[in-house]
C-alpha cells in the first residue's frame, strides 16, 4: 500500500495540507502537530537505511501504547522524497499506531536532539555500513548519543524484530550504575525478557582490573559486591524479570557485541562527565553492533530501587 499520487510524501505537498494530516489508504493517518506526552520519534530522510529504525519505533511506540513522530530534517530547497515506499508500507501496515511530523531546517544533530524531550525516545537508523573489517558509527550519532537528553536507540538499516526476549545491559561503573539498572529492569518487565548484567573489565586498564579478581566471575572485591547488591534491589522490585550477573575480563565493547549476539537489545549508559562527547566504548559498541543499541543518558545523581513492602507492610530493603 501506498500514498494517495496527490500526495507524494515531499515537504511540499505536505505543506499544502493546512489540517496538518495525510490520508492514505487503510487508516494511515499523520499529521505535522507536536505532541505534549512522551512519545517516539524516529528520523527519517528518504534513503531507506531509516527502515530499520522506523520498523523498531513502530514496535516500541505499540508496546508503550503512544505514537510515532517522525522527524525529517530539511536541506535548502529540500522537495525532494522524504518517505520510499518500504517505509510508508510498513506505517500502513500498523493501523493501531498514530504517526506525526516535526520538520526541521537546521544542523541536523541539533534538530534531532530537539525533537526528542527528556522522557521520549529517539531512534536513529545506523546509516554506516557495517562489517567487522570496518565498523564504524556516523558523526551525528555520535553528537546525538552525546548531547540528547533522551533515551537513544540506534538500530541497523535491515533489522526485523527477532524476539530472544533476552537483554543485555553494560555496567562500567557500579557506583552509577542505578539509572541504567532502573531503566534495564523496566524494559525486561514490560518486554517479558531476561536480562544478563555485564560488567567488563578491560585488562590494559590496571584500575580498573585492581577493582575485580583477576579470577573470572569472582565477587569478593567491592565492585563486585555493589554490583550484586544493586542487582538484588532491582530484582525485588521486578521480581518476575529473570537476571543473570558476569564478570568479563577483555576490551569492553568486544565483550558486550559478543553477549548481545543472541540478543533483542543491548544498553548501555552515557555518564554526565561525557555530555559533550560520547565515551570510547560506546562509541565502539554503536559502530560495531548488529542488534538494536540503546543509550541511557544518567543524571549523575545517585538511582537508588524503591522500597518494597510486603503485604503484611514489612520493608524488605530500606
Amino acid at each position: 500500500m501506498t500514498l494517495d499520487p496527490a500526495d507524494d510524501g515531499s515537504p511540499r505537498a505536505l505543506s499544502k495540507k493546512t489540517s496538518g494530516q495525510i490520508e492514505a489508504k487503510g487508516r494511515f493517518v499523520m499529521g505535522t502537530t507536536q505532541r505534549s506526552a512522551p512519545t517516539v520519534a524516529v528520523a527519517v530522510d528518504g534513503s531507506g537505511q531509516g527502515l530499520g529504525a522506523l520498523r523498531f519505533a513502530i514496535d516500541e511506540a505499540r508496546a508503550r501504547g503512544t505514537g510515532v513522530r517522525m522527524v525529517h530534517v530539511l536541506d535548502r530547497d529540500d522537495t525532494g522524497q522524504i518517505m520510499d515506499p518500504y517505509m510508508t508500507e510498513a506505517c500502513v501496515a500498523a493501523p493501531d499506531v498514530e504517526f506525526d511530523w516535526r520538520f526541521g531546517r537546521g544542523p541536523l544533530a541539533d534538530e534531532l536532539v530537539a525533537a526528542a524531550g527528556a522522557g521520549d525516545l529517539l531512534v536513529l537508523g545506523q546509516t554506516t555500513p557495517w562489517s567487522p573489517e570496518r565498523p564504524g558509527v556516523s558523526a551525528v550519532i555520535t553528537e546525538v548519543a552525546a548531547h540528547t537528553a533522551a533515551a537513544l536507540v540506534v538500530v541497523p538499516a535491515d533489522w526485523r524484530a527477532r524476539h530472544h526476549h533476552r537483554i543485555v545491559v553494560g555496567v562500567k561503573s557500579c557506583a552509577n550504575a542505578g539509572g541504567l539498572l532502573a531503566r534495564a529492569f523496566a524494559e525486561a518487565s514490560a518486554r517479558g525478557a531476561a536480562l544478563e548484567i555485564v560488567h567488563a573489565c578491560d585488562t590494559a586498564d590496571r584500575a580498573a582490573v585492581a577493582r575485580v579478581d583477576a579470577r573470572r566471575g569472582d565477587r569478593h572485591r567491592s565492585e563486585g559486591r555493589t554490583l550484586d547488591a544493586l542487582v538484588r534491589d532491582w530484582s525485588d522490585v521486578f521480581p518476575g524479570v529473570a537476571v543473570e550477573t558476569s564478570f568479563t575480563h577483555g576490551q569492553p565493547a568486544r565483550v558486550l557485541i559478543d553477549a548481545a549476539t543472541d540478543a533483542d537489545l543491548l544498553m548501555i549508559a552515557r555518564h554526565q562527565r561525557h555530555l559533550a562527547r560520547l565515551g570510547p566504548t560506546p562509541r565502539a559498541v554503536l559502530g560495531a553492533s548488529d542488534i538494536p543499541v540503546e543509550v541511557v543518558p544518567l543524571t549523575g545523581a545517585p538511582t537508588p530501587a524503591p522500597l518494597v513492602l510486603t503485604r503484611s507492610g514489612t520493608i524488605l530493603k530500606n
